[in-house]
C-alpha cells in the first residue's frame, strides 16, 4: 500500500485549529471521528539494520488491539510524502520473536529471517500519542483523514507534551486535493510540510545516534606511511565492511543502490586480491576469490536488469508508438527474468557456502588491520636482511603496481581498436576498473594527481559501461523478439525498431580508445 500525506509539526505557540480552518476554508469539509490514545514502540536490532535498509517497523498498542506496522522511510516524491505501508496483526507478546504470523509484514521481512532479525528485535524507543481524528471530504466524497496528534515521550504525560503534528493522509486520486491543502496552508499560514518521521523526532529528543557505514570503516583509514601489507589489508576491510553493510538491504530490495554497493564492493574487492597480490597470503586469496566471484555472479545477473529496466523506460518515453508497446512488454519480460534471478540470488546468500564466507570473513574483520598484516607476511625472506615488498612503505611499491595495471589497460585498448566486438569491449571496460582501482587504492600515498587521475578512468570506466548495458540489452532483446508469434506484425516491427536503435550504442569510438591510451600513458585528458 503506498500513502501519501503531508504533515506540519505545529509551533508550540501555534494553534491547530488555524490549519483546519485553512482546509475548511478551502472548500473542503472536516468531520469529527473521535479520539484515541495509542503506544508506538518501534523496533530495530542492536546495530539497526532495519533503518539501514530503510524501513521502520513498530507495533501499535491501542488498548487491546496490537498492530504490526512497516514503512518505508524515504518518501518517493517532494512536496507530498509518498512510502510503502504494510500492516497485519502482532504477536501477543513484544519481541524478540520467533517468528511471526502469515501477513504482508512477515513476507516482507522473509528474506532478512536468516540474518536472525526477529531474534535480535527489542523495541529501540517508544512514542505515546493522543489523537483526534476527522474525515476529509468533498461534498459527499470522503478524500482521505485529517489526524491531529499530541506527542509524548512514554511515560512522559506528566511532563507534558513533546510538540503537536497535523497529518493529511489522501486516498487514492485524491492527490490534487492534497496539493490545494498544502498551497492553501503555505499561503494563509506561512506553515510548510514536515518530512521528520516520529521514529527520528523521538530518537533525537532521547539523543539516540544511528549508525553511519564511516564509522564502520573508520579503522581502515589509509595513511601515507602505511606498508603494502597494510594498504592490503584495509582495502579489503574497508570493502568487506560495506558488502556486509549492504546485504539486508539487498535481501529486502526496497532500495536498488543497495544492491549496486554491494555489488560494487564485490568487484572492489576482487580487484583488491589482484592488485595486492605481493601482499595477501594464496590460500586467501584463492578461497576469498572463489566465493566473491560465485556471489558477484548472482548479484551481477539482478543488478545488470535493473540497469536494462531502467534502460527500456527512458527509450519508452521517447519511442514512436508501435516501439512502446514492443517495449512494455519486453519490460515485463525483463521483470520476471529479475524475479528469478533474484529468488536465485537469495538462495545464494541464504545458502552454507555464503554463511561459511561471512563467517571467515568477519573473523578477518574482528582482527583488524593487525591480524591481516601479519598473515601477509611471507617467511621466505625470513632472516636474509631483505625487505619483502608486503612489508615495503605503499609509496615506494604502489607506482610499479599502478604501472602494471596501466600497460594491461593499453594492450586491452589496442584489441578493442584491433577488433571492436562486445568481448573485446567488455574486456577492456575490465581493464579500465583494474587500472582505476589500482590507482584509488594508492591515491593516499600518491597525493592528489592519483584522485584526479581515477575519476578520468571512471568517467571513461562509465562510458564503456554505457556500451556494454546497451550490448546485454541488445541480447536481451534479440532472445525476446524470438519468442514474438510471426502474426503479431506490430510488435514483430516495433521489436525490430527497438534493436536497431540500440545497435549504434554498443559501437565504441576511437576517440574514446585514443583517450584511453592517453590515459595509460599516464596524460591527463581532461
Amino acid at each position: 500500500m503506498l500513502e501519501r500525506e503531508i504533515k506540519y509539526r505545529i509551533p508550540k505557540e501555534g494553534d491547530a485549529a488555524a490549519v483546519c480552518e485553512v482546509i475548511e476554508d478551502a472548500g473542503f469539509r472536516l468531520e469529527s471521528s473521535g479520539s484515541i490514545t495509542h503506544e508506538d514502540r518501534y523496533l530495530d536490532t542492536p546495530d539497526w539494520m532495519l533503518y539501514r535498509v530503510g524501513l521502520a517497523l513498530r507495533l501499535r498498542v491501542e488498548g487491546e488491539r496490537r498492530e504490526l506496522q512497516a514503512k518505508t522511510i524515504q518518501s518517493e516524491s517532494e512536496g507530498v510524502l509518498a512510502r510503502s505501508e504494510w500492516t497485519q496483526a502482532a504477536p501477543p507478546i513484544d519481541p524478540p520473536w520467533e517468528n511471526l504470523p502469515d501477513g504482508p509484514v512477515s513476507y516482507l521481512l522473509k528474506p532478512l529471517n536468516s540474518l536472525g532479525l526477529l531474534e535480535q528485535l527489542s523495541v529501540r524507543t517508544r512514542v505515546e500519542s493522543e489523537r483526534k481524528t476527522f474525515r476529509w471530504m468533498n461534498e459527499r466524497e470522503v478524500l482521505g483523514s485529517v489526524t491531529l496528534d499530541s506527542v509524548f515521550q512514554a511515560g512522559s504525560h506528566n511532563g507534558g507534551e513533546s510538540y503537536r503534528e497535523l497529518e493529511v493522509e489522501a486516498l487514492d486520486g485524491a492527490d490534487r486535493a492534497l496539493d490545494e491543502v498544502r498551497e492553501a496552508v503555505e499561503r494563509r499560514l506561512d506553515l510548510h510540510t514536515s518530512v521528520e518521521t516520529k521514529l527520528a523526532a523521538a530518537l533525537a529528543i532521547a539523543g539516540e545516534r544511528l549508525p553511519e557505514l564511516a564509522e564502520r570503516e573508520r579503522p581502515y583509514s589509509l595513511y601515507e606511511g602505511d606498508r603494502l601489507a597494510d594498504v592490503a589489508a584495509k582495502t579489503l576491510g574497508r570493502h568487506l565492511s560495506r558488502m556486509f553493510w549492504n546485504e539486508p538491504g539487498t535481501r529486502l530490495n526496497l532500495d536498488g543502490n543497495c544492491l549496486h554497493d554491494m555489488r560494487v564492493a564485490t568487484r572492489r574487492l576482487r580487484t583488491a586480491l589482484l592488485v595486492f597480490a605481493l601482499a595477501i597470503p594464496e590460500e586467501t586469496r584463492l578461497v576469498l576469490g572463489r566465493d566473491l566471484r560465485w556471489i558477484g555472479r548472482a548479484l551481477g545477473g539482478v543488478r545488470d536488469l535493473d540497469v536494462g529496466l531502467n534502460r527500456v523506460s527512458e527509450m519508452a518515453a521517447k519511442a514512436p508508438e508501435h516501439e512502446r508497446a514492443a517495449l512494455y512488454v519486453f519490460a515485463r519480460y525483463l521483470e520476471i527474468k529479475r524475479a528469478r534471478r533474484r529468488m536465485g540470488l537469495l538462495r545464494r546468500l541464504d545458502s552454507k557456502r555464503f554463511e561459511g564466507f561471512r563467517g571467515r570473513a568477519q573473523k578477518w574483520l574482528d582482527g583488524g588491520p593487525s591480524l591481516w598484516s601479519s598473515t601477509a607476511q611471507p617467511d621466505a625472506t625470513a632472516g636474509t636482511g631483505v625487505i619483502p615488498p608486503s612489508l615495503a612503505p605503499a609509496y615506494m611499491v604502489g607506482p610499479r603496481i599502478v604501472a602494471e595495471w596501466d600497460n594491461r589497460m593499453r594492450e586491452a585498448c589496442q584489441e578493442a581498436e584491433r577488433k571492436s566486438t562486445p568481448a573485446n569491449v567488455h574486456a577492456l571496460r575490465i581493464a579500465v576498473k583494474h587500472a582505476r582501482y589500482a590507482v584509488e587504492y594508492f591515491a593516499v600515498s600518491e597525493g592528489q594527481g592519483a584522485h584526479h587521475r581515477a575519476k578520468q578512468l571512471a568517467r571513461i570506466q562509465d562510458k564503456l559501461g554505457e556500451h556494454q548495458d546497451a550490448a546485454t540489452l541488445l541480447r536481451h532483446m534479440r532472445r525476446y523478439a524470438r519468442t514474438i508469434p510471426r502474426r503479431d506484425r506490430q510488435l514483430l516491427l516495433g521489436a525490430r525498431g527497438v534493436m536497431d536503435r540500440l545497435e549504434p550504442d554498443i559501437r565504441i569510438t576511437r576517440g574514446e580508445l585514443h583517450e584511453l591510451w592517453e590515459l595509460g600513458a599516464g596524460a591527463d585528458v581532461t
